[in-house]
């Protein structure tokens, strides 16, 4: 089985890559990026440890002849498209028709909670891709993601990157924002259950059930890392996207065969280690 993953050197992208790679033997791997936001940095090693069950092409999505050149090299059995990676409506719908010409029989689209208006109209584009073709399109929405591999523009490893390098750290909003966190392993699970046994036009909610205000989320980077908690300063300004209440992590709108498996404590310990251990990595950021 080959699978297409677009925007997969991206971060949850990149970590699905080597989760597929490393927990499903033979499964093959064709990884379009355009590299706008993705780094081939997150993928190091990938193509030497797996040889030939792993590919990169670098694609735009915008440009229809090199995906459609892309679409007609192998028989590919999904399409995993991250869509959050910055693919905007217009080549989501071309990539869904190419999906359709070429006998592609599945097409899972990530997204996330709290999606902005163009990632919305993707959804849309998509889901009317099952209504109107009955294309076997399987949606998910992610609650707030984190794990290795995440640029320090996410609130986690911002926190963690300026406790190791900065005397303070400096943080948006006043810390009472509540927000359910994921790992990045567990949000790769989910996604190849869905891939697997995803309903055809249904939506998926991913949450992990572990909702945390900032602030004590801070407080517990900070006591792993032997940092003393007056080191936040709290700016007050307002985040660009709004964490939700816990009224909105209840339930999923659809039912899954998955469970997150890693507890928060257990999760963020992992993350916080691999950003210590992988600190050339996120100095090597642009605008870091």
């Amino acid at each position: 089985m080959r699978l297409l993953v677009t925007g997969g050197c991206g971060f949850v992208g990149s970590n699905f890559v080597r989760y597929v790679l490393q927990h499903y033997g033979p499964e093959m791997v064709t990884n379009v990026d355009a590299l706008s936001t993705g780094r081939l940095a997150n993928l190091d090693g990938v193509a030497e440890e797996f040889g030939d069950r792993y590919e990169f092409l670098h694609a735009d999505l915008a440009d229809l002849d090199r995906i459609e050149a892309v679409l007609a090299k192998h028989q590919y059995f999904a399409v995993l498209h991250f869509a959050a990676e910055g693919a905007g409506p217009a080549a989501t719908a071309s990539l869904l028709a190419g999906a359709r010409r070429h006998g592609i029989r599945r097409f899972v689209f990530d997204s996330k909670e709290g999606a902005s208006e163009e990632l919305a109209e993707a959804e849309a584009r998509a889901l009317a891709a099952f209504r109107d073709h009955g294309q076997e399109v399987v949606m998910t929405r992610a609650t707030d993601t984190y794990g290795p591999f995440q640029p320090p523009t996410g609130f986690i490893p911002s926190v963690i990157v300026q406790a190791v390098r900065d005397p303070a750290v400096q943080l948006g909003g006043d810390g009472s924002a509540i927000r359910d966190w994921l790992h990045v392993e567990d949000h790769c699970a989910a996604l190849f259950a869905a891939l697997l046994d995803g309903q055809a036009g249904a939506v998926y909610r991913l949450v992990s059930g572990h909702a945390l205000p900032d602030i004590d989320l801070a407080h517990r980077i900070l006591e792993h890392l032997g940092r003393e908690r007056e080191l936040i300063d709290w700016r007050g300004e307002v985040p660009d996207r709004q964490p939700s209440g816990n009224a909105e992590f209840a339930d999923p709108l659809e039912p899954l065969a998955w469970k997150p498996r890693l507890s928060l404590d257990a999760g963020l310990r992992t993350t916080i280690d691999w950003y210590v251990r992988h600190r050339e990595w996120w100095e090597s950021l642009p605008n870091r």
